[in-house]
């Protein structure tokens, strides 16, 4: 049931995004869904979420950039929050990785995909959220 409705989620909310190629967006995340969150994994066994958009931006948009959520900040321009696209890197304050970072891809709606923590899977969520809304430190493009 969980994966049907990821489906349709998936579906109905990246079908108007043109700039993307959202069949192969939704495949990626439909494919990494039930994967845990490990901190420095880059595997199906568990990975973390500076990897996790490492991956998206090689399998998905055909692009490499660096594997540590704050080298990914580094590397890409500023966006506003209002002008956030498909396929933008966001970028959290976090006191549970060692790094001080958190970073996720923006959807659509104020919604990310990203490997939230050791307690969660890939996940979705928004950056309405409190947690999210009140460590939100900025956006990138590449």
């Amino acid at each position: 049931m969980r994966s049907i409705l990821l489906t349709i989620f998936l579906f109905i909310g990246l079908s108007s995004y043109s700039q993307v190629d959202t069949a192969k967006l939704n495949s990626f995340i439909k494919e990494w869904w039930n994967v845990p969150y490990v901190l420095g994994g880059n595997s199906k066994n568990g990975i973390d979420c500076s990897r996790f958009t490492q991956r998206i931006y090689k399998e998905v948009f055909d692009k490499v950039i660096p594997n540590v959520s704050w080298k990914q900040w580094r590397v890409t321009k500023r966006v506003s929050k209002k002008d956030l696209q498909t396929g933008d890197l966001v970028f959290f304050r976090s006191k549970i990785s060692p790094s001080g970072w958190h970073v996720g891809l923006y959807l659509w709606d104020n919604l990310f995909v990203h490997a939230a923590n050791k307690k969660e899977d890939i996940k979705i969520s928004s950056l309405n959220e409190d947690n999210y809304r009140l460590n939100y430190k900025g956006a990138g493009r590449l």
